[in-house]
């Protein structure tokens, strides 16, 4: 007997040491306690399993303990697992798989029951039932870290796709900010440009308009004086050629000796009014176009100081 094989009648015989030393290598390599039972009756009227679980409890029993009880003159055969396993042992599909293992090497139509071998065939299988739990967790986590990547990917994927639009819209925007700012400064440079036309064609207008006037004043009408401090004064040249009238006149006289001397005078004197009044119509002409191009001039200013204002 060892605490963790009660055996009254010596059902194992023998084998009770390779049973013992699988019971170590069962808990060593799988983490599993087992626990043997072998009477003649359970000595209650309780559903064996029943019985069997509620005696297990009562041990306080570590982690992942197994009881296999044997009525041996009953006949019944019961797997019991602690509550406290985890779950690939608890699990009812693995306790009757246990229960069906120990079941086996009794029911053999050879002779007399194999104790031993019943208790071992259920070590057997627990070790089975570790393995194919291990496999089983490893393939969930795979599968877990397969549908974890996956998901991983698809968001990795869902960020690039959203930087990447908003990086297109904010290029697009900012593309659309430079052409509006090139616009503009291309506007502004436009209005600069005539700006400064109109300030040089403001400039330059009095002096053509000065160049004008002269040009068509004196053209029209024989110069024969300037103005200084605003009087005009006589031309030089004028003199020049108006001094030998009174001497052609005179020739004239000369030649035409029936006129006699009062004719010579009248006609002298009609000869000097006729220059006085050519005279008067020149300066009356010439003081119209200087007020002209005055007014020409102020009106010019007034529409450059508009045009300014405008701009």
């Amino acid at each position: 007997m060892s605490a963790d094989i009660t055996d009254p009648n010596n059902l194992l015989g023998e084998n009770a040491t390779s049973v013992t030393d699988m019971i170590t290598k069962t808990k060593n390599e799988y983490g599993v306690s087992v626990r043997l039972l072998y009477l003649d009756s359970f000595g209650t009227k309780t559903k064996p399993t029943t019985w069997a679980s509620t005696l297990l409890q009562s041990t306080s029993p570590s982690p992942n303990t197994v009881l296999l009880a044997v009525a041996s003159a009953d006949g019944n055969l019961v797997v019991a697992v602690s509550n406290n396993s985890d779950k690939w042992l608890k699990d009812q599909k693995s306790v009757d798989a246990l229960s069906e293992a120990a079941l086996g090497p009794l029911t053999a139509k050879k002779g007399a029951p194999d104790w031993s071998g019943s208790a071992i065939a259920m070590m057997n299988e627990i070790g089975k039932l570790k393995e194919t739990s291990t496999s089983g967790d490893t393939k969930d986590f795979s599968i877990g870290l397969f549908v974890g990547v996956a998901l991983l990917l698809v968001a990795l994927v869902v960020v690039i796709i959203v930087l990447a639009r908003n990086a297109k819209g904010a290029h697009s925007k900012g593309g659309k900010q430079d052409r509006s700012r090139k616009a503009m400064r291309r506007r502004d440079a436009k209005r600069s440009k005539q700006s400064k036309r109109g300030k040089r064609s403001e400039q330059r207008t009095p002096s053509n308009r000065h160049s004008d006037a002269s040009k068509h004043v004196h053209p029209s009408y024989r110069h024969t004086g300037s103005m200084i401090d605003g009087e005009p004064q006589e031309d030089p040249k004028a003199s020049e050629s108006e001094a030998p009238v009174e001497n052609r006149t005179e020739n004239r006289a000369e030649r035409r000796p029936d006129l006699g001397d009062a004719g010579t005078e009248a006609h002298t004197s009609a000869t000097s009014e006729s220059d006085s009044s050519a005279v008067d119509e020149y300066l009356k002409r010439f003081s119209q176009q200087v007020a002209e191009h005055s007014q020409e001039t102020r009106r010019q200013k007034r529409n450059a100081r508009k045009h300014e204002q405008t701009n």
